[in-house]
């Protein structure tokens, strides 16, 4: 006899095909997506501290809410060009990244699903997920797609837990040595824990994951920028409790976004160019 299906496996990779036509079906649930890279996060921090931290997130919120939320197998490589000049480091040259990960998420709409949520875990991935949850919207039907850094879900709570000041998050820092901690405390070495807290350049121009960057991005090779650690901020002062904090914060808050974007009506294009079929909505200003 064959094995009954399981309609709410919470994690894409474990499934056989047809649970996942299953998981596709009627719009499907959401789909979230982690995207990560592979890079040095200095002398504390193992390489993979963007992958490991969203894709437990993203799996864990759909353990939590199989019903709602599919978690797909994770982008591994990103676009990382300023943060060459530190072994460890894999970049992927920003066209071929953004075109990769659209591919992917086209993918997932071809199979079914109309609602994918990229969750982004490394800063110069943010504007091409952005651009490529923009070019899903723009180039299907019906599907949306958002995109998420997945430390913006822990503003607020970071208000409140934050240690360091303006600059003190930003990598391989306060915050991300504390979810580090959580998930894996013999992962990091704390007794090569190192304050990098890099200088603000001009008065416009500062990065702080928490508190929001300044108002004129500039990034930097950051072979010239830091003092050598390739740490930005105190990582000092992290501890797990902290870890553990930021992490239900996230969960709880992706969760609650998710159920939210399935909801999301999507309606009908328009076209009201005058080749466009659709009446002009201000004929009596004529």
């Amino acid at each position: 006899m064959p094995h009954p299906l399981d309609p709410q496996k919470p994690l894409l990779e474990t499934m056989t095909w047809p649970e996942a036509r299953q998981a596709a079906q009627d719009g499907g649930r959401v789909v979230l997506l982690p995207v990560g890279a592979i890079e040095q996060h200095g002398p504390h921090l193992p390489v993979d501290v963007d992958n490991r931290i969203v894709t437990w997130l993203c799996d864990e919120a759909a353990r939590r809410r199989p019903d709602l939320i599919l978690s797909v197998p994770p982008i591994h490589y990103g676009f990382n060009e300023h943060n060459m000049g530190f072994p460890g480091t894999i970049t992927v040259a920003v066209e071929h990244f953004t075109n990769y990960v659209f591919d992917v998420c086209h993918s997932f709409v071809r199979q079914g699903h109309t609602r994918i949520v990229l969750v982004n875990g490394h800063g110069s991935n943010a504007m091409p997920c952005a651009l490529v949850a923009r070019r899903i919207v723009n180039e299907t039907e019906d599907a949306l797609a958002s995109a998420v850094n997945h430390w913006s879900l822990a503003r607020s709570l970071a208000s409140e837990l934050r240690e360091t000041p303006t600059g003190g998050m930003a990598h391989a820092c306060e915050y991300e040595t504390s979810w580090y901690l959580f998930l894996d405390p013999d992962g990091v070495d704390m007794s090569r824990a190192t304050a990098d807290m890099l200088e603000q350049r001009t008065k416009y121009t500062w990065v702080d994951i928490m508190e929001g960057d300044g108002p004129v991005a500039l990034i930097d090779d950051w072979s010239r920028i830091s003092n050598g650690s390739g740490v930005e901020g105190d990582p000092t002062t992290a501890t797990a409790e902290k870890g553990g904090l930021y992490a239900e914060e996230e969960i709880s808050n992706l969760i609650e976004f998710c159920a939210e974007f399935k909801s999301v009506t999507v309606a009908p294009r328009r076209n009201y160019t005058a080749r466009g079929g659709d009446p002009n909505p201000y004929d009596y200003l004529a």
